[in-house]
This record gives C-alpha cells, structure tokens and sequence, in this order.
C-alpha cells in the first residue's frame, strides 16, 4: 500500500507522528468510529516497533501516545 509507506516516510522525515494523517490514511476503510479506532491501533500495533528502529533512538513526537 503506497499510502502506507508515504505516511510512515513522513513520519520519519519529520521526526512528528500526525494523528490526523492517520485518520486521512483509514478514511478511504469507510469504517465506523469505533471499528476505526479499533483498526487504527491494530496498525499501530505494528507500526511502533518499525518506527522506533528506524528512527534509531531519536524521538519521534507523539508516537508515545501508542506504546504498550
């Protein structure tokens, strides 16, 4: 999913995880509010880990709102 990889590029360029760009990226799901909160933080899930390794030990902005 290029969508996928822009919004994590994005976020390692700019060192800011952007919650709103994360709604932008599930909008086209047409999901509900609570299937998409649901879905948001399964992808979150698995996006944290990549983040936080790619991003090698430097801060990235508001991603800590997602740590388990």
């Amino acid at each position: 999913m290029a969508e996928l990889q822009t919004f994590v590029d994005g976020i390692l360029e700019r060192m800011i995880f952007d919650g709103e760009r994360l709604s932008d990226l599930m909008a086209p799901l047409d999901l509900g509010w609570k299937a998409r909160a649901q879905a948001e933080l399964a992808l979150m899930a698995d996006l944290h880990p990549l983040l936080t390794q790619r991003a090698r030990g430097r801060d990235i902005s508001g991603l800590s709102a997602y740590e388990q």
